[in-house]
């Protein structure tokens, strides 16, 4: 058995008005090996924001390492705090989310998440 390993990444300028919570666990013939938890709160929900908050450092890259096992199941939140500046659609479209998981050397899901701006996004991956 090898471990698995996520590695989130976003080059999002406006990264700042999102909050990222991550949870999961690896498995083990059906048993629970680890438990994986993250959350990055940069504001609260509702913060209205017109800017980073002070001592705001960019986390654009997360990296998550867990125990060996055969199956992962995580849940990735990417939620808004702040709304987009501008009020048109048109103005404010989707960004990339790129998530990479590798189990032992092997990368097993490779992908790029489309997050709108206006309700983040629940991404769910169940690998096996």
């Amino acid at each position: 058995m090898a471990p698995y390993n996520i590695f989130i990444e976003c080059d999002f300028a406006e990264l700042w008005r999102y909050n990222i919570a991550i949870q999961g666990e690896i498995t083990l013939h059906g048993e629970r090996r680890s438990y994986l938890q993250h959350y990055n709160e940069v504001a609260p929900v509702g913060s209205n924001l017109t800017a980073p908050p002070e001592g705001y450092v960019p986390q654009r890259y997360i990296e998550l390492g867990g125990e060996e096992g055969d199956a992962l199941h995580l849940i990735i939140y990417v939620l808004p705090n702040t709304l987009p500046q501008s009020r048109i659609m048109s103005e404010t479209p989707d960004f990339e989310l790129h998530v990479t998981i590798s189990h032992g050397d092997e990368v097993v899901y490779n992908r790029r998440h489309m997050i709108s701006q206006w309700s983040g996004e629940n991404i769910v991956i169940e690998l096996a």
